[in-house]
């Protein structure tokens, strides 16, 4: 209900649509007004749309070009949906791709956590076969190398354990 004057907006109570009950109800500038029925608004009303021929074929031709076909439209949505589907058909590229990498990288963990182990047994094995004694035998006598004598061997005590001095000129007491 469309209220077309200013007293009429202030005869309803504010966020309600019950009436107020004062005494200058119905005193507007329109004077009082009749309670109708839904169906006498309805045939009231339209006369007034017959009346006024030019609002009728204003609204027939907005219709018509509601319903008309729109190329720019259909342009707009067929890009629209393109660019969708390309959208969705690279998120799932990438995902494909995703899973495809995850594979490969678990299978190169495994292949790595065997060479390691592999290598560990191989290192194992070699620490077994080294002999002392033939490495010893091998340097005296194949090499002339002999143990140094103990007077030959100096002993020098560090104020501190860091690696890097230990290159330092040491101070043999000659």
């Amino acid at each position: 209900m469309a209220l077309r004057s200013t007293s009429d907006r202030y005869k309803y109570i504010y966020g309600s649509n019950a009436t107020r009950l004062d005494s200058d109800y119905g005193t507007g500038t329109d004077g009082p007004q009749p309670i109708r029925s839904p169906a006498e608004k309805k045939a009231a009303t339209v006369p007034e749309r017959q009346a006024n021929p030019q609002k009728n074929t204003s609204g027939r031709k907005s219709a018509a070009a509601l319903t008309a076909f729109d190329g720019k439209y259909t342009l707009i949505v067929a890009i629209a949906v393109f660019l969708c589907v390309a959208a969705s058909l690279v998120y799932v590229r990438g995902t494909v791709r995703l899973y495809a990498l995850s594979t490969q990288d678990s299978e190169l963990k495994t292949e790595k956590s065997k060479l390691q182990s592999r290598q560990t047994a191989l290192q194992t094995e070699i620490d077994k076969n080294i002999n002392l004694e033939e490495i010893r035998a091998f340097a005296e006598e194949e090499l002339n190398m002999v143990y140094p004598g103990s007077d030959q061997v100096i002993y020098y005590e560090s104020d501190t354990s860091d690696y890097f001095r230990q290159y330092e000129s040491i101070d043999v007491g000659n």
